[in-house]
């Protein structure tokens, strides 16, 4: 039989639980609220280099160059996996983990450390070839076990204040001075659509020689080197900073979605605890009259 006092501790966790669960949620809810806000100003930070890419070609350009790479003959020695990978050495990826520092909010993390592991393992053999930037202690945790090599830098203190276009500044500044020469960089975050939706992103950004080598780069009027090195910086930071709003806001919006089940669930144990705990009081009551009866017999 299991003891009185035991359903009666569990009982007390589970509805304190259930008082924090519902005091997250809507504190979320808050939040949430004013993330949806800010993401619709900031959107535009998105659209507009995405729509340059787009219109110079830029991206398909870089797309090209990875399928004649992938289709390209290998010697007769070697097989296509070994093939690709000493191409791939010859072009170098950055990849930006756009998480946060704050858990209970479901597999937003957890899908944009998934995505860049399979990503690192299946382009290139070479682990030093490309470089690793972790926006957030979640995607750090998840993913310097296995590329602590690929690590170049690391950002904290992310998800307990709106993200302001300062600090997009700030990380792009420190990825720039880091030393590191890539040809093409890849943001993972997560793109928000609706309370109950949102999406694992890949948005791409170049370096000023690969704009400068755009196809339809010609289409525009002639710009400096130093125009364009500024421009360039620029993009980087402002496709950080929407990329921090949108994932500021699926966060938010995972997070309220995970409370509100976490408190339903202790709901359902609240209600079979205190199922328990009636049966097994009126057990001990129907035990004790039957020694208080049989004493009384035996009397």
């Amino acid at each position: 039989m299991v003891q009185l006092k035991q359903v009666s501790l569990r009982l007390k966790s589970v509805k304190n639980i259930q008082k924090i669960t519902k005091t997250m949620k809507m504190v979320s809810a808050s939040k949430f609220t004013k993330a949806e806000r800010e993401l619709a100003s900031a959107r535009p930070f998105g659209y507009g280099p995405q729509k340059f890419y787009e219109s110079s070609r830029l991206v398909a350009n870089v797309t090209k160059e990875d399928d004649e790479k992938a289709n390209s003959e290998p010697p007769a020695k070697d097989t296509p996996e070994m093939a690709e990978d000493k191409e791939d050495k010859k072009f170098k990826r950055i990849y930006v983990a756009v998480t946060s520092d704050r858990g209970l909010c479901g597999g937003v993390h957890t899908g944009v450390a998934r995505r860049i592991r399979r990503s690192l393992t299946t382009r290139s053999a070479d682990a030093a070839a490309h470089k690793l930037v972790c926006i957030g202690d979640k995607s750090r945790v998840m993913l310097r076990r296995a590329f602590s090599e690929n690590m170049l830098v690391n950002v904290k203190d992310i998800g307990r204040i709106a993200p302001v276009f300062k600090d997009a500044s700030i990380i792009s500044a420190a990825i720039m001075q880091s030393g590191y020469l890539y040809d093409v960089g890849e943001i993972y975050y997560n793109k928000y659509f609706s309370p109950v939706k949102y999406e694992l992103t890949v948005m791409p950004f170049f370096t000023k020689d690969k704009i400068e080598s755009a196809p339809n780069m010609s289409a525009f009027d002639d710009v400096e080197d130093d125009q364009l090195e500024c421009y360039a910086e620029w993009t980087f930071a402002a496709l950080l900073f929407y990329a921090l709003k949108e994932s500021a806001a699926s966060e938010q919006s995972a997070r309220m979605a995970a409370m509100d089940n976490a408190t339903k669930n202790a709901e359902d144990m609240i209600r079979k605890l205190t199922l328990l705990f009636n049966r097994t009081r009126q057990a001990v009551i129907t035990r004790e009259l039957i020694e208080i009866i049989s004493g009384a017999a035996a009397l």
